[in-house]
């Protein structure tokens, strides 16, 4: 239904139905639960995903602690454990050239990050 919006579960404010991200708090999938990697949902106590089988949690690489499935940053160290389409928010590698799943060119931002 076009307009329709929900709270976002992360800070409550009303989002797009179909939205990838909020808009006032930046985290992605705002209405539920979603694999990373294969956007499939997914129960805060699953251990990997029921569609992929990839492990929903990952250890952060600078101090192992579990990053994952709702965040992309290791919450003690702050390293940066995923990195996600700014349009999909579909996990994608650093190095990506474009997004597997929406096919947004990731080149041009990558870059402008690094401005």
């Amino acid at each position: 239904m076009p307009g329709y919006k929900r709270a976002c579960r992360f800070c409550g404010q009303l989002v797009e139905a179909n939205s990838a991200y909020c808009p006032f708090c930046r985290r992605a999938h705002p209405h539920q639960m979603v694999c990373p990697w294969c956007m499939a949902p997914i129960q805060a106590d699953w251990q990997a995903c029921n569609k992929c089988g990839k492990a929903l949690a990952i250890p952060c690489a600078k101090c192992g602690n579990p990053v994952g499935p709702d965040a992309d940053a290791c919450a003690t160290c702050g390293t940066v454990a995923r990195y996600r389409c700014p349009t999909c928010a579909a996990v994608v590698a650093a190095s990506a050239r474009q997004c597997d799943r929406c096919g947004f060119a990731l080149k041009d931002y990558w870059k402008s990050l690094r401005m």
